[in-house]
């Protein structure tokens, strides 16, 4: 994590000076923030670790959901510092962006105690992480996990794919309250109506489903988000989005911690930042799969990729399902 931090640290500091009063500089600025994503995906293996490591099965549910609760908090504040200083101010919020990362790290060397006792019999060669991610692979309950949250990812990342391209051709500009709506204001509104919903219901939402099954949970809130994402494929209008809109993300609330919960119940204790790190390709799996359906779009129309996204989204609830009723591969904290 001190690794991850000090690398993203480096890779905003190299974009701010490219865009300094000094003059800006935007193929350094791309590598600027290459090496800060590269420093994310170093971090975020052992930030799933270390949550792994200090919950129980029995509070791992809660603890992920306060995690997204709290993920949603910085999204608002970050989206809303983003869009307001962005054009005008983009020296300024990158240094903003430096300040924090310090602070993280701090946070981090400080204030955080160490939850994993390496085991010293291992060489740390690069063979011997190849074999460690090649006896994830062996795991083919897990593997079918990692298939069933790539078909997962490919709906639900839309927002920055299909979504976007449909809402800026397609959406009728209104007014509302004064404000001119367009396509990508309603887009950064979907995100904004995700987010005021979450804040304050998420805790609800996670107490109301407590009791239910991991299948159950899964199954609802994925039907949910993913009818949200392929009605809004049929949509070009203010309100029917906004329906849509409320519709994703109360599956949203639903899916995400129990998704999590059987994502942590899946993993070897034994190699927990092995299987953290299988599990981080899932993203960029799933973004590229997200840009070939744009491609897909311009053959598929409207009502093509909203049949795409049901069953994509239908079938990462058969993969999932079938997962949860798979023999455990070790000896587990499993859910039900």
């Amino acid at each position: 994590m001190v690794a991850g931090s000090l690398l993203t640290l480096l890779g905003f500091a190299i974009a701010a000076a490219m865009n300094s009063p000094l003059g800006r500089y935007p193929v350094p600025t791309f590598f600027g923030f290459l090496i800060a994503q590269v420093g994310g995906a170093i971090t975020s293996p052992a930030e799933e670790a270390m949550v792994i490591d200090v919950s129980t099965p029995k509070n791992r549910r809660y603890v992920y959901a306060l995690i997204y609760w709290i993920i949603n908090i910085s999204v608002m504040i970050g989206a809303a510092l983003g869009g307001w200083f962005f054009r005008d101010y983009l020296f300024e919020l990158l240094v903003g962006m430096i300040a924090v990362t310090i602070i993280n790290l701090i946070i981090i060397q400080f204030f955080m105690t160490e939850s994993f006792t390496p085991d010293h019999s291992l060489s740390g060669s690069v063979w011997q992480a190849v074999r460690g991610y090649l006896g994830v692979l062996s795991d083919h309950r897990y593997d079918w996990y990692l298939v069933g949250m790539v078909l997962s990812g490919i709906v639900t990342g839309q927002l920055g794919y299909y979504l976007a391209v449909h809402l800026g051709a397609d959406f009728h500009t209104v007014r509302l309250f004064g404000l001119e709506i367009y396509g990508q204001r309603m887009l950064s509104g979907i995100t904004l109506i995700n987010t005021a919903i979450i804040i304050p219901f998420m805790s609800l939402f996670t107490r109301l489903t407590q009791a239910w099954s991991l299948r159950r949970a899964y199954t609802i809130g994925m039907a949910l988000q993913t009818l949200g994402f392929a009605l809004a494929c049929l949509f070009n209008t203010l309100w029917p989005m906004v329906a849509c809109a409320v519709i994703l993300t109360i599956g949203e609330m639903i899916v995400v911690p129990p998704s999590q919960t059987l994502r942590a119940d899946l993993m070897d204790p034994e190699k927990i930042g092995t299987y953290s790190g299988a599990f981080s390709a899932v993203n960029p799996m799933a973004n590229i799969l997200c840009g070939a359906t744009v491609t897909l779009s311009a053959w598929l129309g409207g009502i093509g990729m909203a049949i795409l996204f049901g069953l994509l989204g239908g079938l990462s609830i058969l993969v999932v399902v079938h997962v949860i009723g798979m023999k455990p591969t070790h000896a587990p904290e499993q859910a039900e």
